[in-house]
């Protein structure tokens, strides 16, 4: 199995495990911070980019979370879940920037992004990275947004 890697920086990596759609390797490139505060601004700007389910896919795909010649569609409960990620990372984002706690929207983003089912890996040299033990598009790319969640609000 050829793995799927996510790189993030400061030298974070994580790995998917293959999916339904066969063997690639792709990496998310976007720094943590972008990424998430992309994903969190997807309805700021008056028409929400992941409206529908087809939408969702295509911003995915353009922020290099799904494969881009890959024929993946959310299912319906997968788009609620992106929908409910989302906007929990929105009101941890906007909890954080006015500096109070918001355990309710801590919550709400933790359980969302369980759904990366997340493992530490070590390579034969020794090196520890991330990986998600799911075989499923929608856990790797919930995989890669948890790393840039993690790699961004640790700071």
């Amino acid at each position: 199995m050829r793995p799927e890697r996510h790189t993030m920086p400061e030298g974070n990596t994580i790995t998917a495990a293959e999916s339904a759609l066969g063997r690639y390797d792709r990496s998310v490139t976007t720094p943590a911070q972008s990424l998430i505060q992309s994903l969190a601004d997807t309805a700021r700007s008056g028409a929400d980019l992941l409206a529908s389910r087809d939408d969702a896919a295509d911003w995915l795909r353009a922020a290099g979370l799904l494969p881009a010649d890959a024929d993946t569609n959310l299912t319906g409960s997968e788009h609620g879940a992106l929908l409910r990620l989302r906007d929990a990372l929105r009101d941890v984002l906007a909890a954080r920037g006015e500096r109070r706690a918001d355990a309710d929207a801590a919550a709400r983003l933790t359980r969302a992004l369980a759904d990366g089912r997340l493992v530490v890996t070590v390579d034969p040299t020794g090196a520890a990275g991330l990986a998600s033990s799911a075989r499923a598009t929608y856990s790797n790319l919930v995989a890669a947004i948890a790393i840039a969640v993690a790699e961004t609000l640790r700071k």
